[in-house]
């Protein structure tokens, strides 16, 4: 069995929460992740302001209150990228999205390319927690794909809260953002290397999990 390429922030956080879960809902696939309400919310959330970002359809009426920022957004000096699918070599090059060299990829929701400087903007639709990680990773895919810029601003824009949590990023931010990536990748890599994907049981066990008690123990559902 091969190694798990290319990985993302979803696949790389779905597996640190449970291999086991990760192993048969994304890699075996016996399983499929059910679709709850508040994920169907934030697709059509998502949907709803890139195609307003990108001109081809006005913003539904029930989500008039997200226009002024997505405006704004729309008005700041820069090529834009919208729902931009990015993905680098293990080399930390860019790459097309399904290259056979593809290492790590993903999709920026929004993001503004100015001379020097950028910003990445990742929509939440959810309640505002605190995890910078996300932040760091499209900090350091932004400064590998576009080398001449020297800082990224990234950001986590909680849409029912009218919150935005920042952090900037510079060059010299980019091998520690790497160094504490690369690690947690190679952990993944040798479970399916090794095809050990050991459970990993929570509180989500018992009404969270899809994947039944005949495929874990921890599972409270049948």
């Amino acid at each position: 069995m091969s190694n798990v390429l290319p990985w993302s922030f979803s696949s790389l956080n779905a597996f640190e929460q449970c291999p086991r879960r990760f192993n048969i809902t994304r890699i075996q696939k016996l399983i499929k992740e059910p679709q709850t309400e508040a994920t169907l919310h934030g697709n059509e959330v998502h949907k709803a302001l890139e195609l307003h970002l990108k001109g081809t359809e006005t913003l539904p009426k029930k989500y008039e209150h997200y226009r002024k920022l997505a405006d704004r957004i729309k008005a700041t000096p820069g090529k834009k990228l919208v729902e931009y699918k990015f993905a680098l070599t293990k080399g930390f090059r860019s790459t097309e999205f399904f290259a056979k060299d593809a290492w790590v990829r993903g999709v920026i929701d929004v993001g503004v390319l100015g001379i020097k400087s950028a910003t990445v903007l990742d929509w939440k639709t959810g309640k505002p927690k605190h995890d910078a990680d996300q932040l760091k990773l499209f900090a350091g895919v932004t400064l590998a794909a576009y080398p001449y810029l020297e800082t990224v601003k990234t950001g986590y824009i909680w849409l029912a809260h009218n919150k935005i949590d920042s952090q900037v990023f510079t060059k010299a931010d980019v091998p520690g953002i790497w160094q504490e990536f690369t690690p947690r990748v190679q952990r993944m890599e040798h479970a399916l290397a090794t095809d050990n994907f050991p459970p990993k049981p929570s509180g989500l066990c018992k009404a969270w999990c899809p994947v039944g008690r005949k495929l874990c123990e921890f599972c409270g559902k049948d």
